[in-house]
């Protein structure tokens, strides 16, 4: 089951998707595991954050494993470090995003007259992390090097 997990290829394009979207995803589990990017609309650390997201009814256990999914999958990502577990667990996350944000509409709030943010975002972060569960973390990855 390891092996499955791990095997990838050595495609550049998988490459390029798993540290885009360990990219993307950085801030939003920096910002909830120390308070980082205050000036970015974060900064609340692991206290406010289980505090925003129990005032959204998101369980405590569900809270932890979002501001860890958020936090070590993305560097996971970037390294390519069990990049389909790491992928996985962010594509729950960010499928959770994409539901409490679809009443708000399709498109980002640009103009600030909507009552929160479209789901655009998140379909396109959805699509990448499919890509990366589907064919593994790809060339220059730790995953490559452990499976050969």
């Amino acid at each position: 089951m390891i092996k499955s997990l791990l095997q990838t290829n050595n495609d550049y394009v998988c490459l390029f998707l798993r540290i885009i979207a360990g990219i993307i995803i950085f801030p939003y589990g920096m910002q909830k595991l120390f308070g980082w990017f205050d000036n970015r609309g974060g900064g609340i650390g692991i206290k406010g954050s289980l505090e925003q997201l129990r005032a959204k009814k998101i369980p405590v256990w569900i809270a932890w494993l979002i501001i860890i999914g958020q936090s070590f999958g993305s560097v996971a990502l970037i390294f390519g470090c069990f990049g389909r577990i790491a992928a996985g667990g962010n594509f729950i996350i960010f499928a959770g995003a994409l539901i409490i944000h679809a009443p708000d509409g399709w498109t980002m709030n640009w103009l600030g007259k909507n009552k929160g943010e479209g789901i655009e975002y998140f379909i396109m972060l959805l699509s990448i992390l499919l890509v990366i569960i589907l064919k593994g973390s790809g060339a220059m990855s730790i995953d490559i090097w452990l499976f050969r």
